[in-house]
């Protein structure tokens, strides 16, 4: 199964990298400039804008600098919590901009989920830049023997295929991939240690990525244990984990119907019909059978 996956990560990363030179565009080329907007140093001085300015971030994949304004967000309400969570948060409102809910825990339990998505995010944004280098110097060792996108994607593929299915390479098979590497002068063993190469480099990004996911999956729980009534969090929560269920147990896809079957019934409760309907769908496309889709529709008849 590992051999499994690590030959797929390689033909993904072929097919990128590949791609990305096939549909290059000039640099500049139909870029629209927006006005920049100044995000405040301090969360505290204007925390409608300093949420925009986060959301911005993880719209814009701008992960580091997002997590590192959730972070500093966190250190400065902290206190506040400590002292009273109910209380309101100063500066909620600043021009026409203003905080959906200025409750001191509702905001930070908001921080927290804005967190964890980031870190989510940025888990399932991580590319191997070193196993993409070594590929694109062999790509271009290929370009030199004359060898065009589709020739390269062809021998890569007929690799990939050996490896996996040996019993189906059929005659036909065998004897294009032994063209294809007579004329590209290389032997397979030269393929096997490029294989090797992105193999450990992916291993080292996948555990960064579930480092990642670990820390996204705290910042959720947390947002729900601070609030209880956060949908968003619990949907989020949902959709991390429903990300990531074919590479787990039935019990992560369990958790996720469960994540977003507490997110339903808030959206329900609070009257959200347009929210709750959104929830519900990813419920059935998570599971058409979910006992979860069964419950609500037992509170829909009641």
């Amino acid at each position: 199964m590992k051999k499994l996956t690590s030959l797929l990560s390689l033909s993904i990363l072929i097919l990128a990298t590949l791609s990305a030179g096939l549909y290059a565009e000039e640099k500049g080329k139909n870029v629209h400039r927006k006005s920049e907007i100044v995000c405040p140093e301090k969360f505290l001085k204007n925390p409608p804008l300093y949420f925009y300015c986060i959301y911005s971030d993880y719209h814009n994949h701008k992960f580091d600098s997002g997590i590192k304004k959730a972070e500093e967000a966190l250190r400065e309400i902290e206190p506040l919590y400590r002292k009273n969570p109910g209380a309101k948060v100063p500066n909620a409102k600043a021009g026409n901009a203003r905080l959906k809910d200025d409750r001191v825990y509702k905001v930070k339990s908001d921080l927290h989920m804005l967190l964890g998505m980031l870190y989510f995010k940025k888990a399932m944004n991580l590319k191997s830049s070193k196993g993409k280098k070594a590929f694109m110097e062999f790509e271009k060792k290929l370009e030199k023997k004359g060898f065009n996108y589709f020739e390269t994607a062809e021998l890569m593929n007929l690799y990939i295929m050996k490896k996996l299915f040996p019993e189906a390479f059929d005659e036909k098979q065998k004897e294009l991939y032994s063209k294809l590497l007579k004329k590209a002068g290389i032997s397979e063993k030269e393929l096997d240690r490029l294989y090797e190469e992105t193999t450990k480099e992916e291993e080292k990004i996948n555990e960064e990525r579930y480092s990642f996911i670990s820390k996204a999956m705290k910042e959720l729980q947390t947002a729900v244990k601070i609030d209880p009534d956060n949908a968003i969090a619990y949907y989020q929560m949902g959709n991390l984990l429903s990300g990531i269920s074919e590479e787990s147990t039935g019990e992560d896809s369990e958790v996720a119907e469960k994540a977003y079957y507490k997110a339903a019934l808030i959206l329900k409760r609070k009257g959200d019909k347009t929210g709750y309907k959104e929830v519900v769908k990813k419920l059935k496309l998570l599971n058409p059978e979910s006992r979860y889709l069964k419950l609500l529709k037992g509170k829909e008849d009641a």
